[in-house]
């Protein structure tokens, strides 16, 4: 550590002690104060580093770690991030979201369709590159304060995960801004970029305008500016932080260690022997025949055909992406996605003290298994939590009816008006029975979940029955009508070409982007001596703290 850091350190320790801020255990108090008293300063008026002991570095390093948390969050808001964020995706892509508004169409028809003609495909492709560049530097600039921020919130959040984004057929926030307070999305833009070299320019036109439609339908949620943010963007760590996406991978290769000697019997010890056994398999078949639980390898739940035929399929599909074309090395690489992706829903959520939202009936069996493979790990709080997420994203293949169609300017009203408190009180009366009735059952099908929980049901069904009966309106839109079972299907007629503006200024927009350079690399070395922070035993030093 540099001398001007560690007397930096030094000094907001005495500021915080000062203030009282810290408090020593008593039964270190002594022993605290002893090397307290070793500390010199020199006559450079910088502190003697030799005389500065384990025990004083870890605290420093602890309170400095909070306190530089802290002027984070007063650098920048949350609040101006998320207006940073979609400005620039409105700047590229507002008016395509107002045409499509306006032909009342869903984001995957709008998209198709406008991808269909090569001439906008072709003017639209130098605004997507300057774009995509411009999402990589905004959050190289401003990821940690945004993680910071939601991380430090003691709010309930839902944490989608498992995709790319939402779907665009029904807005998620629909459902999850009455149970939680902020629901958490992740920036598709950063997740699609390594695939895009994959794709020709029709399809990457097509992924990036349906993605930023998507995005564009939460900006009025987002920037509602409600005390308790409805919807949040958050970039992945995965392309930000190569640590964390080396941490994800770790996990993942553990996992499918584990799932191997669920569907092959086979012991393996480590990755390269993980990859070398499947390496062995020539084809489909040959993998098919030496399954002993062929249920446990699930490709897509949508696909039909015989389990060797669906091997075949994600070869024909994802083979090129994967650099793989050989069957066992196509399983291995899929497990170690699915696993992956499971493992960083989970960090995700566990990091940011939020619950995981899985929608894709395939993500959710894959996370489903890394939970089997890593019970104990969760607290009954989260599966109490994680339980009302699944049911709230199950419900619709079920019939069971639930309050999934609340439109933005009503949920805006709701929170403003106050209303949220009695409406919560209502719904979660009824699905903390559904929990109770077994709390850390995730381990069977959804169906088998569901029929021991009929009664559960049935009550959160009476919940929203007497909720509906209240003839509240929001908004102009009676609360009854938020009530689903089933979605809703949009067809338009598409018309009118849009026009495109250079981003070349999007740096200089009234958007946020903070130049806060020297505050980031001190964040960064800080963030790589956490973990140091967290097993030196310093919490045992403190018997309470403020920072």
């Amino acid at each position: 550590m540099e001398r001007e850091e560690l007397h930096r350190r030094i000094e907001l320790l005495q500021e915080k002690l000062k203030e009282g801020k810290i408090k020593v255990a008593p039964h270190l108090i002594d022993g605290f104060w002893e090397s307290m008293e070793k500390v010199r300063i020199l006559s450079d008026g910088m502190v003697d580093a030799d005389t500065v002991d384990g025990r004083i570095r870890s605290l420093c390093m602890f309170v400095a770690y909070e306190n530089d948390r802290k002027e984070w969050k007063e650098a920048v808001s949350l609040k101006e991030i998320q207006e940073g964020y979609f400005q620039r995706v409105d700047y590229a892509f507002g008016q395509l979201f107002e045409m499509m508004t306006e032909a009342n169409a869903d984001p995957y028809k709008f998209s198709g369709w406008f991808s269909s003609e090569q001439s906008r495909v072709k003017d639209c492709l130098p605004v997507i590159e300057e774009f995509m560049e411009e999402t990589q530097k905004f959050w190289e600039n401003i990821s940690d304060p945004t993680w910071i921020h939601l991380e430090d919130s003691f709010d309930s959040k839902a944490v989608f995960s498992g995709e790319l984004f939402p779907d665009g057929n029904s807005n998620l926030a629909s459902s999850t801004g009455l149970y939680f307070d902020t629901t958490i999305l992740p920036d598709p833009f950063l997740k699609i970029s390594p695939m895009l070299q994959f794709m020709d320019d029709e399809e990457r036109c097509y992924e990036i305008v349906r993605l930023a439609l998507q995005v564009l339908s939460y900006k009025s949620l987002a920037l509602a500016g409600t005390e308790k943010p409805i919807v949040a963007i958050l970039p992945d760590r995965h392309h930000l932080e190569d640590n964390y996406r080396e941490f994800v991978n770790d996990c993942a290769v553990t996992d499918s260690i584990e799932h191997t000697k669920v569907l092959f019997g086979q012991d393996i010890s480590d990755g390269e022997e993980l990859f070398a056994y499947y390496s062995h398999f020539n084809n489909a078949e040959d993998v098919v025949s030496r399954l002993l639980r062929p249920e446990k390898l699930v490709f897509a739940t949508e696909w039909e055909g015989s389990l060797a035929d669906q091997m075949n399929q994600f070869i024909q599909e994802q083979g090129a992406k994967l650099g793989m074309d050989k069957p066992g090395q196509a399983v291995y690489m899929h497990l170690i996605s699915r696993f992956s992706q499971a493992n960083d829903s989970y960090q995700r959520s566990l990091q940011l003290r939020g619950t995981p939202i899985v929608r894709a009936p395939t993500s959710w069996i894959w996370y489903n298994q890394m939970l089997e493979y890593n019970a104990g790990n969760s607290s009954m709080d989260s599966l109490h939590d994680l339980h009302i997420a699944r049911a709230l994203n199950s419900t619709v293949k079920n019939e069971m009816p639930w309050m999934g169609n609340i439109p933005a300017d009503s949920l805006i009203e709701i929170r403003q008006s106050g209303a949220l408190d009695e409406i919560r009180h209502l719904l979660t009366g009824g699905l903390k029975e559904l929990v109770e009735a077994n709390p850390s059952n995730f381990y069977r099908t959804g169906d088998q979940v569901f029929d021991n929980l009929d009664a559960a049901f049935l009550e959160h069904e009476k919940k929203i029955k007497e909720l509906s009966n209240k003839k509240w309106k929001f908004a102009g839109k009676d609360i009854g009508s938020f009530m689903v079972v089933g979605g809703i299907s949009i067809t338009a007629a598409l018309t009118s070409l849009p026009t495109f503006a250079a981003l070349g200024v999007a740096a200089g927009m009234s958007g946020y982007v903070p130049n806060i350079k020297e505050l980031k690399e001190k964040y960064r070395a800080l963030t790589a001596e956490e973990n140091e922070v967290k097993n030196t035993g310093v919490g045992i030093l403190l018997s309470s703290k403020s920072v």
